[in-house]
């Protein structure tokens, strides 16, 4: 090759070296300012996300600590309220449930010692006062539990269950026999006695009872089986 050629090919491969050369910084500087820039984009974002953070805590701290009025009544209302109070504690004391069961307990202790004073088998028994108070036959109560008592419940049962017996055994005798002439029905005591034993073992007690009730009639003061059969009874209901 001439020396002028040689000259001219190294001055091109200098030429092209230095261009590749220049486009690799370019390529190089380009991408390190863009990232640059987006570091610097996110880094403004953040410090704007955390500035409005703080921004927003301060006015809920402030919110909640906030000092709040409170409006107190007037003089003239708190009085009321007192004096109404007052009237309610009052009241509650008077009518209270312990109020109550006080006055209830005192009522029964004197109640016990009346009663105490009237059981003659009370070391308390006072002789001339129940003599004073007892009742005499004819007055309203004599011979009849006290109202109120279990004992006169009992009574009352009992009772309403011989009613319902002694109508029980009317009906039996109704059914035995025809009425006679003057509309009464009459039954001997041997047949009655072979008829409502089965019912009921109480037949003399029942009659004694109808008897005395009205409701029957029949001679004499106690029947016997056996010997009494021939007695008539009469239903007069």
């Amino acid at each position: 090759m001439s020396p002028t050629r040689r000259r001219k090919c190294s001055n091109l491969v200098s030429e092209l070296t230095q261009g590749w050369k220049d486009m690799e910084k370019e390529n190089h500087k380009t991408p390190s300012n863009s990232m640059d820039t987006e570091d610097s984009a996110f880094l403004e974002r953040d410090e704007k996300k955390q500035e409005e953070m703080e921004k927003s805590e301060k006015q809920e701290v402030t919110e909640e600590y906030s000092p709040v009025r409170i409006k107190r009544p007037s003089t003239t209302l708190v009085n009321k309220d007192v004096d109404e109070a007052k009237k309610i504690n009052l009241l509650a004391k008077k009518h209270g449930p312990v109020g109550n069961l006080k006055s209830r307990w005192q009522n029964w202790a004197e109640q016990h010692t009346v009663t105490q004073k009237l059981n003659p088998f009370s070391e308390n028994f006072d002789y001339s006062m129940s003599m004073a108070t007892r009742l005499h036959k004819g007055d309203e109560g004599y011979g009849r539990p006290k109202e109120g008592t279990k004992t006169a419940e009992r009574a009352k049962r009992a009772e309403a269950h011989i009613h319902r017996e002694i109508s029980d055994m009317c009906f039996i005798i109704r059914t035995m026999e025809n009425p006679g002439p003057d509309g009464k029905t009459r039954v001997n005591f041997g047949q009655l006695f072979d008829r409502y034993v089965r019912i009921s073992d109480k037949v003399v007690g029942i009659l004694m009872r109808a008897r005395k009730h009205g409701k029957l009639h029949f001679e004499g003061e106690m029947l016997w089986q056996g010997r009494d059969d021939h007695v008539v009874i009469t239903l007069l209901v």
